[in-house]
């Protein structure tokens, strides 16, 4: 990352270690909680949880940032999980969903400085936001794509709108909680895998597939080092098949993967049992439902709760959160 103009990532004491970690992800219509402590043999999943909201987390969030009510509903269910949880926290990471980021795959010559850099991403971004590119708060990631300049590579921009996260630090704020870390769903779900997927992936190329409502998320990351992002977008549930997989072989033909996929990860809200039937078919690669939990220890609770676990799909960015959250 050297073309960082904001981050998105609030970070205090980053060398402390915290027993206790809370992870929230905010998710079409749902709040979800992931607790995981610090133990001598390493994280321990203690509690998940998730709650229905009257409110849409995939709408444009920065648009409620002055509505109390929606400010307070949300806010008391954090809160209510927190009393009732009995948690002595002071602090909290976020993921929200990769509808409420704007991203961009950019090539970018390096070698013209920061200044130059930071420049032509707010050109780009004027380009399809020409009455408030300034609106927005930037980060970017190097993909260690090899162009032909020498000095170029592909960058992955983020931008998020500053009143968006305006909106999610009130929420905070009213529950006298300290906004830690905020992250993009599909990249807490990506942490997720290279923490307790390590050795599975170290070699393979995998691409990381989030299903959401309206919205799926395509990330390719080669022998641990992630090299591509696309994102595609239905509008009908009867057609989310047929949109998935002609989308899927879509991106795994285009550069830099080129067919070049061993292992497809899924995770997220919309994922069915006839939607990863309809991808098995394709023969695409070896198919697997991202288990957060995979090689994390867990309280008795959690263990005992089949129901819970066979959805534990669904608290992926959650928990990736979670895991970031714990060395911050």
């Amino acid at each position: 990352m050297i073309a960082d103009i904001i981050t998105l990532t609030f970070v205090t004491n980053k060398l402390k270690i915290l027993s206790r970690s809370l992870g929230i992800g905010f998710s079409g219509s749902r709040i979800y909680f992931t607790e995981l402590i610090n133990t001598q043999a390493g994280p321990k999943v203690d509690h998940v949880d998730s709650v229905k909201m009257d409110f849409d987390f995939e709408d444009e969030l920065g648009k409620y940032k002055s509505s109390q009510k929606d400010l307070a509903n949300i806010s008391s269910e954090i809160s209510t999980y927190i009393t009732k949880r009995n948690l002595d926290i002071k602090k909290a990471g976020l993921t929200i969903s990769s509808s409420q980021a704007f991203m961009l795959m950019l090539p970018v010559d390096y070698s013209e400085g920061k200044q130059s850099i930071n420049s032509k991403i707010y050109w780009e971004l004027s380009n399809y936001f020409p009455d408030n590119y300034n609106d927005f708060l930037i980060n970017t990631y190097r993909l260690n794509n090899v162009l032909p300049c020498k000095n170029s590579d592909d960058f992955l921009i983020i931008a998020v709108g500053k009143n968006t996260v305006e909106f999610i630090k009130r929420i905070f704020k009213i529950c006298s909680l300290e906004l830690s870390v905020i992250d993009i769903d599909h990249f807490s779900a990506e942490n997720v895998i290279r923490m307790n997927y390590d050795e599975k992936i170290t070699g393979k190329n995998v691409l990381l597939v989030g299903l959401k409502r309206g919205r799926i998320d395509y990330g390719f990351i080669e022998n641990r080092k992630y090299k591509f992002y696309a994102h595609s977008k239905y509008y009908n549930d009867n057609e989310f098949n047929l949109s998935l997989t002609r989308k899927l072989g879509s991106v795994i033909r285009s550069e830099p993967i080129l067919g070049r996929v061993d292992e497809i990860y899924f995770y997220g809200d919309e994922i069915k049992d006839d939607t990863i039937e309809s991808v098995e078919k394709l023969g695409l690669a070896s198919i697997h439902i991202i288990n957060p939990f995979e090689n994390i220890s867990a309280s008795d609770v959690f263990l005992k709760n089949d129901k819970l676990r066979k959805i534990s799909y669904k608290y992926s960015a959650s928990c990736g959160i979670a895991l970031r959250n714990l060395t911050l």
